[in-house]
């Protein structure tokens, strides 16, 4: 049965990035100068786990990088390699290159990227440096230099796994390719231990493993392939010596059948003599038409481990078809073993097997004295026969190397992915379901045979299914409930980067990280934490001479909080920086037409911080990669409005900054106004209301442009004429027959005229724009009670939209060019 590997994707990506993410965290933590041995241990568990996955699955890009980094962390948790700080800002810069490299994969990608070739270049430049370093040494012992000089170790392993192995997940074709990349594999030779068929069990292994590896590796690199299997498995692993490698190329004439001469009884003898390895060459084979039973139409490449082979002990078995074959025998030196990408994989079969029809795939021959006469690129099978059982007859089956899986696309968005749910919710949730089912057969009970007299029980039946609804409807709402440690958690990284960057020492604490916030606004109010930040480094926090000047210590601080508030979160960014210059806004502003002079008289300090949020705004004096351009502080409050949030400014000239975010909990859920036009209901975000009163024709005036606006005590607000905008009937159009609904509007206030206030309730969101398309002015659509749907307000979409209105219906040109602007101004 052939197992969709697929299908495991989407958890190996989550488990990287968790492990990514277990890196990153572990490396900000290290101390250079006194390397904590678990927190290194820590790390290279991660790396180890990211490489063996991406084996598994045939990411081959992550996983050689991955294998040249966790060299690099092994050598350190030995105590054989230093750690500096430099170290670990490649160790970081590599985190976020693998994980680029994992979403480029998710993409459909291959995953190479060129910071991923420069990077493993970097590596190979410091693995090679650390041999040239100690291959320099004066103290190295004459004898270790002479070893040196023999070139790679020829390694037996023993492998004997449980019969459990394969229950576990462990695959023992992913060991021998994690084997074969640390140099050759000259012999790989299983034996059986089969039960009776009637006790045969196909998730059972009945196998075990003889290895023979050539490899300057050391004893400690072989023994972490099998770490995960160790404990459940017998293990031996032990260096050889006085071995000798040959390499035979036999190409025996075409009639070499007709004389008697077998083959395949001839390696059978030459197996006699140590480890065999067989790869056939059937290039030469004709059409079948063409075929000739009682003719040979192949040659071998004979690979022999022997203690005891000579050339002459070789020749002796060849002696009778020597005059009818050609036959090269070579002894192999102990030259480096070539690349692993150069090499195949050999696997080892008991049983004959014959060739198949189709064309098998082409060799890769290895690097041998007798290269010259292999025929290039030969299809290839390649039969083994095992010392252990030396009467068995080889068996063609194509060499397999690591497989290169194409990676599952990822689905577009990013929103879409999973998230882990504490036990204790999901038991919170059955429970709630199990309260939910025994009130509906009560109420099932009571409909079967109901009369007037049980109407109390009812009525108890029905208050107890709302309560167990709003109770199970909480529970769902707790599931996708995640601390925000999640958000917070990429801060640290980045405030050390920016701080080395712009050479400023920063210390960063982080509150309230267990504060839990839905998913969906957690994945939204990523981006705005990141600008505010980012500011609060750039502008907010001086350089340290100039905090020293002022009596301030020389590292700055910035501080993340995070708390409910009624039902709100609550996202506090301080710094003790320098803080907003309110003269220094209000110039830029003038400078660049946003306010008067006349405007700016009157501004408070709020007033007057929020101009930072305005588009193009900067008060920096030159453009950096960090900041200068404008960009950023407008987009952060169109983000968080958009999640039904606001933000607000505290400063303090050379004592710091405060930003205040308050969001909602979740935004499947909203607290919401119903309101009626005519015959339309529609529903205002409670959050947005800020009061309702009755319309009196006296308190409304029209200004020039065409805008009428109502005197709200020593204020003017601009006014919403909603049925005009959705055009709808409405009951009355005389405005003092109908109430206006005051809501905030980017900081200021816009009155909107409906005919009547309803209910205020909790009403579950669905997207419009999901189910039919996007509509200007509307957010989001919910259904009633009585089965009509209402359709939720944005105040922002109904302000545009009353603009576009206006302009239409002006008669004169000049409206053309000031309508869209006076009401937002006005409101303002």
């Amino acid at each position: 049965m052939t197992i969709d590997l697929a299908q495991f994707h989407q958890v190996f990506y989550e488990e990287s990035f968790e492990g990514l993410d277990v890196m990153e965290s572990a490396l900000m933590e290290l101390d250079p100068d006194n390397i904590d041995s678990e927190t290194i241990n820590a790390i290279f568990r991660a790396a180890h786990s990211i490489k063996g996955g991406s084996a598994t699955f045939g990411f081959t890009s992550v996983s050689e990088f991955t294998h040249d980094l966790e060299t690099i962390l092994d050598q350190v948790r030995a105590g054989t390699r230093k750690f500096s700080g430099d170290d670990v800002n490649l160790c970081l810069k590599s985190v976020d290159c693998m994980r680029e490299m994992l979403q480029l994969l998710q993409g459909g990608d291959d995953g190479h990227t060129p910071l991923s070739k420069e990077l493993k270049q970097q590596f190979a430049r410091m693995l090679s440096s650390d041999t040239d370093v100690s291959d320099s040494q004066e103290s190295i012992p004459a004898q270790a230099a002479e070893l040196d000089s023999q070139g790679p170790t020829l390694w037996e392993i023993r492998f004997t796994p449980g019969s459990d192995i394969l229950k576990t997940g462990n695959d023992v074709l992913r060991m021998l390719r994690d084997m074969g990349d640390l140099g050759e594999l000259l012999s790989v030779s299983c034996t059986p231990n089969l039960p009776a068929f009637n006790a045969f069990d196909a998730e059972s292994c009945y196998l075990s493993w003889r290895i023979l590896l050539e490899s300057d590796c050391e004893k400690s690199a072989i023994q972490e392939i099998f770490e995960w299997v160790i404990d459940e498995s017998e293990l031996v692993i032990s260096e050889t010596e006085g071995l000798s490698h040959w390499k035979i190329l036999f190409k025996p004439g075409a009639t070499i059948l007709h004389t008697g001469n077998e083959p395949l009884r001839l390696f059978t003898s030459l197996a006699e003599l140590g480890e065999l390895t067989t790869t056939a060459f059937v290039d030469k084979l004709p059409r079948l038409s063409l075929f000739d039973c009682e003719n040979c139409f192949m040659s071998w490449e004979l690979s022999l481990v022997s203690s005891t082979a000579t050339k002459e002990s070789i020749e002796a078995v060849f002696e009778w078809v020597v005059d009818d074959a050609e036959l090269v025998i070579a002894q192999e030196s102990n030259s480096k073993p070539k690349p692993v990408s150069d090499r195949a994989t050999k696997d080892v079969v008991q049983e004959q097997k014959a060739p198949q029809a189709q064309t098998p795939p082409k060799a890769q021959t290895p690097a041998t004295n007798v290269a010259a006469a292999s025929p290039p690129e030969i299809p290839q099978t390649k039969p083994q026969v095992a010392a252990e059982s030396r009467a068995s007859v080889p068996t063609a089956k194509p060499a397999d190397s690591a497989p290169k899986a194409k990676p599952a696309p990822a689905k577009k968005s990013a929103e879409t992915g999973s998230i882990r749910v504490g036990i204790d919710k999901v038991d919170n949730l059955i429970n709630m379901v199990g309260e939910l089912v025994i009130t509906q057969s009560m109420l099932g009970q009571l409909g079967t045979d109901f009369d007037v007299n049980r109407l109390p029980k009812l009525l108890e039946g029905l208050s107890q299914l709302e309560q167990n609804t709003r109770e199970l409807q909480e529970s769902v709402m707790r599931i996708r409930m995640l601390p925000i440690s999640f958000a917070f958690s990429r801060f640290p990284r980045m405030v050390r980067d920016l701080g080395q960057a712009l050479g400023k020492d920063l210390q960063l604490e982080m509150l309230g990280e267990h504060t839990e916030l839905d998913k969906t606004v957690m994945e939204k109010i990523g981006d705005p934490l990141v600008h505010l930040v980012r500011n609060a480094v750039d502008h907010g926090i001086e350089m340290p001479a100039d905090r020293l000047a002022k009596g301030k210590p020389a590292n700055g601080k910035i501080t993340l909080n995070a708390y409910h508030q009624g039902g709100n979160v609550v996202i506090e960014i301080s710094d003790d920086g320098k803080g907003l210059d309110r003269e220094k806004i209000v110039e830029k502003a003038i400078e660049k037409n946003l306010v008067t002079p006349l405007e700016c008289e009157t501004f408070t300090d709020e007033q007057a911080y929020d101009l930072i949020f305005q588009p193009g705004f900067s008060t920096a004096q030159a453009v950096s990669d960090l900041s200068g351009r404008g960009v950023g502080m407008d987009v952060v409050k169109r983000n968080i409005q958009a999640l039904n949030g606001i933000v607000e400014i505290r400063s303090t000239k050379d004592k710091g900054s405060t930003i205040t975010i308050r969001l909602p909990l979740t935004l499947a859920i909203l607290d919401g106004q119903l309101v009626r036009v005519g015959n339309n209901t529609y529903i205002f975000p409670l959050v947005s209301i800020i009061e309702s009163l009755h319309c009196r024709r006296e308190f409304i005036n029209k200004v020039a442009g065409g805008c009428n606006v109502f005197k709200l005590r020593d204020d003017y607000v601009p006014i919403i004429e909603l049925y005009k905008t959705f055009t709808v009937e409405p009951d009355a159009i005389d405005m003092d027959h109908s109430l206006i609904v005051v809501v905030d509007y980017e900081g200021g206030k816009v009155g909107v005229v409906v005919d009547e206030l309803l209910a205020q309730q909790q009403v579950v969101i669905k997207s419009l724009e999901q189910n039919y398309r996007r509509v200007d002015g509307i957010s989001g659509a919910t259904i009633l009670g009585d089965g009509t749907v209402a359709l939720i307000l944005d105040i922002t979409g109904i302000v545009k939209l009353a603009g576009d209105k206006f302009v239409q219906t002006s008669a004169r040109a000049r409206m053309s060019q000031e309508g869209l602007q006076g009401l937002a101004q006005l409101a303002s």
